[in-house]
C-alpha cells in the first residue's frame, strides 16, 4: 500500500463496482480513502479494501447525508458514484418510484456536493467528480428515468464547474459505456405490459454487452487522468468504444444517434 499523502477522498457506492475500483485506485495512489455503502456492518471482509474506512450512506436519506457530510468533514476529494439503474417503459414509470431513483441519482449527490464544497472553497483546493453514464448523452430505449437522471447530473455538473472555479475548485464527469458491473436493475411496467417483450429483449441484449463490457478499473483510470491534469476537461468518457460513441452523439444528427442505439437494442 502507498503511503498517505494527507488527501482525503470520500467515494461513494465503494463496496463494489465502479465504486470499489475508484477507492483501490486512490488507496494504491496514497490517499486516505473514506468509501460508502448503505450498511458498512453488514460487508463482509472479502469485499472490503485494505486502507477504506467505511461509512454508511443512504442517497434516499436527506438526514443519512447530512450525518455523512458532518462525519467527513473535509476532503479534497468527492467522486459520487452511488447510483440505482431501473429499466422499463416511461408511460408506465410509477411517479412515486421516478422521484425515489431521482432523489438517489441526483438530488442525493447534489446535497452531498453541496456539504463539502464549503470546505474545499475555504481552502480553495479540491476536486468533485460525478459519475454519469452515456445513456445520459444518448438515447436508450427503456432507460428513460436512469438517463434523464444522470442528464440532469451532467448539467449540474457544467453549471458547477464555471460557478466554482473562481476558488479554484474543479468538477468533472465521467460518463461511462458498459462496464462489467452488478448493478441492479429495478424493472418496473404494468401488469400485461405491452411492452413486456420488447422490454425483455432489451434487457437481455444489455446484459449481454455488460458480460463483454469493459472492467471498472478503467473509470477508475479516468478518476486518475482528472487529478493529474493540469487542467482536467469537463467530461470524460470511459469503456470499450466509449469515445466513439462520445464522438458520435456530439457530431452526427441525433436522428442518427437515435436510430443507431435503435438498432443496438433491437427495437426497430
Amino acid at each position: 500500500m502507498a503511503a498517505k499523502s494527507g488527501r482525503v477522498a470520500l467515494v461513494t457506492g465503494a463496496s463494489r463496482g465502479i465504486g470499489k475500483a475508484v477507492a483501490l485506485w486512490l488507496v494504491e495512489d496514497g490517499w486516505e480513502v473514506i468509501g460508502t455503502c448503505r450498511d458498512p456492518k453488514s460487508l463482509p471482509p472479502e469485499r472490503r479494501l485494505p486502507g477504506v474506512r467505511y461509512l454508511p450512506l443512504d442517497l434516499s436519506s436527506p438526514r443519512s447525508i447530512a450525518a455523512l457530510a458532518k462525519q467527513v468533514g473535509i476532503v479534497d476529494l468527492l467522486v459520487n458514484n452511488a447510483g440505482e439503474s431501473p429499466i422499463g417503459p416511461a408511460e408506465e414509470a410509477p411517479a412515486e418510484n421516478v422521484r425515489d431513483h431521482f432523489q438517489v441519482n441526483f438530488f442525493g449527490p447534489l446535497q452531498l456536493t453541496q456539504a463539502i464544497l464549503p470546505g474545499m472553497r475555504a481552502r480553495r483546493c479540491g476536486t468533485v467528480i460525478f459519475i454519469g453514464s452515456m445513456r445520459g448523452e444518448a438515447p436508450s430505449p427503456f432507460s428513460s428515468i436512469y438517463s434523464s437522471s444522470k442528464a440532469a447530473l451532467r448539467s449540474l455538473a457544467e453549471c458547477m464547474r464555471m460557478e466554482v472555479k473562481p476558488f479554484g475548485l474543479t468538477v468533472s464527469v465521467i460518463a461511462p459505456w458498459h462496464i462489467r458491473t452488478t448493478l441492479p436493475q429495478e424493472r418496473f411496467m404494468a401488469a400485461k405490459s405491452p411492452y413486456a417483450n420488447t422490454v425483455k429483449r432489451v434487457k437481455q441484449r444489455r446484459d449481454e454487452m455488460i458480460e463483454h463490457a469493459a472492467e471498472p478499473s478503467v473509470v477508475a483510470a479516468a478518476v486518475g487522468k482528472i487529478l493529474r491534469a493540469a487542467r482536467p476537461k469537463s467530461f470524460y468518457s470511459a469503456g470499450k468504444a466509449a469515445g466513439v460513441q462520445a464522438f458520435m452523439v456530439r457530431h452526427l444528427p441525433r436522428a442518427i444517434v437515435e436510430r443507431n442505439s435503435a438498432r443496438r437494442f433491437g427495437v426497430i
